[in-house]
């Protein structure tokens, strides 16, 4: 079995979650049992990773483990489903039903956004009109936690429950003096496990425990892969049942994007890399530059480095009707990824505005997800620049093919990445690229003057230049778009696969 370690799956995912859906999908068509790993509590990771086509045989949660709820026969619980006393009454309203008994408020029923008269979570006042206590509902329909707050409404204590009702977990908090921080754990007690009881200071230690218990559910000796670092990797390197364990590499891992090799370690990386190297059995890359890079940085000959795409595209998609860019409505121009100054996408704004004046119909569409101050730099800079008719922050969203059938180009001023994915999917719906050479994928994606043009990095005004003259010249950005869907066959399932075979080979022959 292959285990996939994350943190969450979210309803605004990462390229890193990303990646490893993908991933997860490749595995599962391949016939190889594989399951994305979470650790963070979230009652809505099913609805969530459904969004997404994932099933509830995809993933393990760690605290559903513990909870007997990995896998749950879904149902809707709604406001009957409380039995409530019959002296209360219930004031019903879509988003939320208010519960009296006489004058005084007893409760608050929250309902599921979108999802009427379903019950996302509880909460109950005392006669002064203090929340005491918030019961949560796991989407896929029972009480799956109950939090109890003091008398500042802040979170003390946490129990989780098994779809039973019987207690499985508990959790509890302290504030440490003098802090602005939230509250954090000090304290986790799995409650009679295997008939004893076990006491945790941290997720992380916690975290540990799991994988190994989850190790040894599958007849130990599995492979786990470290996918998000600053979760991952060190709970995966201090399991103590025998495992093959591999760390995944979704960002850089060094500090400077310009010198991987010499400048200070990441810090998710800087203990695992400096000290626990014979621990590992393998590190994992998305390019042939940074595996390179990460050999000559650790003068280790014996640990495997292996590069494997983390962008596999569709068989599907890879077969589906080529859609010409002069049947394309418009002159779109397209950015899908991640919303900070990392991404460099107020400086792909200012190379638009140069694009407006020479291409009056042409749009910038920009999906994606960020720090709120970022996004409003960015609406603020539109405004500034005035573009607001022709610049769009359109926001994240899991259906984001027929958005790519939509353009014409895509771009990205990225300062760094381990490998933009959404470039790979922008070649599978035939979109001519535009980047920098930064570190790292834009190099190893782009053939200059084919599918895309690679540029220098920071060249903001060859940038424009570059979107301009496809936007212009139709016969070149028709050319480039059919080089971009010859491009994308290199991404193939089949091809990442057997990349992912050449692991699984080696894997075989080292000793346990």
């Amino acid at each position: 079995m292959y285990f996939f370690l994350n943190q969450y799956i979210m309803a605004l995912n990462s390229g890193l979650e990303h990646a490893e859906m993908k991933r997860q999908a490749l595995f599962k068509k391949k016939g190889v049992a594989s399951r994305i790993v979470t650790r963070d509590y979230d009652r809505s990771l099913h609805r969530n990773a459904a969004e997404f086509g994932l099933d509830q045989d995809d993933l393990v949660n760690m605290y559903d483990f513990f909870q007997d709820s990995v896998t749950v026969t879904p149902q809707k619980l709604t406001t009957k489903s409380l039995n409530l006393p019959i002296a209360y009454q219930v004031s019903p309203d879509n988003n939320l039903s208010q519960v009296y008994e006489g004058d005084r408020l007893v409760l608050n029923i929250h309902h599921t956004p979108g999802r009427v008269g379903e019950l996302f979570f509880t909460e109950y006042f005392d006669e002064y009109g203090n929340v005491t206590n918030r019961v949560l509902y796991d989407s896929r329909g029972f009480k799956s936690s109950e939090q109890f707050l003091n008398g500042d409404g802040v979170v003390y204590a946490e129990i989780f429950f098994k779809p039973d009702g019987t207690r499985a977990i508990e959790r509890y908090y302290e504030k440490l003096p003098d802090s602005k921080a939230a509250p954090i754990i000090f304290n986790i007690r799995l409650i009679n496990y295997q008939g004893r009881d076990y006491y945790f200071n941290s997720e992380a230690d916690f975290f540990t425990f799991f994988l190994d218990e989850l190790n040894q559910s599958e007849g130990g000796n599995n492979v786990f892969i470290a996918d998000r670092p600053a979760i991952a990797n060190m709970p995966m390197i201090e399991m103590k049942t025998p495992a093959r364990k591999l760390i995944w590499f979704p960002i850089l891992h060094a500090v400077s994007p310009a010198d991987q090799v010499d400048s200070e370690l990441d810090g998710n990386y800087k203990v695992a890399l400096s000290s626990h190297l014979n621990d590992i059995d393998g590190l994992i890359t998305m390019t042939e530059a940074q595996a390179r890079q990460l050999r000559t940085r650790l003068h280790d000959d014996h640990l495997p480095i292996y590069v494997i795409n983390g962008a596999p595209v569709s068989t599907k998609q890879l077969r589906k009707k080529k859609l010409p860019a002069v049947n394309r409505v418009g002159s779109k121009v397209l950015y899908v990824g991640r919303l900070d100054a990392s991404k460099g996408v107020d400086n792909l704004i200012r190379a638009f505005a140069l694009v407006a004046r020479q291409v009056p119909e042409a749009r910038l569409d920009i999906r994606g997800y960020g720090p709120t101050d970022y996004v409003k730099i960015l609406e603020n800079l539109i405004k500034d620049l005035k573009l607001n008719d022709k610049v769009a922050i359109s926001g994240y969203t899991s259906k984001i093919d027929d958005v790519y059938d939509t353009a014409k180009v895509f771009a990205t001023a990225t300062k760094q990445d381990a490998f933009p994915l959404a470039m790979v999917e922008a070649l599978s719906h035939g979109l001519p690229l535009i980047a920098f050479d930064v570190n790292y994928g834009p190099k190893e994606i782009i053939e200059n003057g084919q599918n895309g043009y690679l540029l220098k990095d920071g060249d903001i005004y060859n940038l424009a230049q570059r979107m301009i003259e496809l936007l212009k010249d139709p016969a070149q950005l028709e050319a480039m778009s059919e080089n971009a869907y010859q491009s994308a066959k290199r991404y193939s399932m089949t091809k990442i696969w057997q990349q992912w075979q050449q692991l699984q080979k080696t894997l075989a022959t080292q000793p346990t």
